[in-house]
């Protein structure tokens, strides 16, 4: 019950940051230096952001477009 009372309070305290849902990814985080914080893309410079909107598109067009494939060829 404890447990799940902290977890809690870690998720509400901070929405952007990852919560560590067991000791491999808080090895990951401290030791490793891997983010805790997720990528905000309104802070980052509009090249960027128009890199990874373009990016996130090209993604979900290619994916859209192997399934369209997939089903006319079946």
């Amino acid at each position: 019950m404890k447990e799940k009372e902290e977890w809690e309070k870690e998720e509400s305290s901070a929405s952007s940051t990852v919560v560590n849902f067991n000791e491999a990814t808080d090895h990951y985080q401290k030791i490793m230096g891997v983010p805790s914080q997720r990528a905000d893309l309104k802070s980052m410079p509009k090249a960027l952001r128009w890199f990874s909107y373009f990016f996130y598109t090209v993604i979900i067009l290619g994916a859209i477009l192997f399934l369209v494939s997939w089903f006319i060829h079946r």
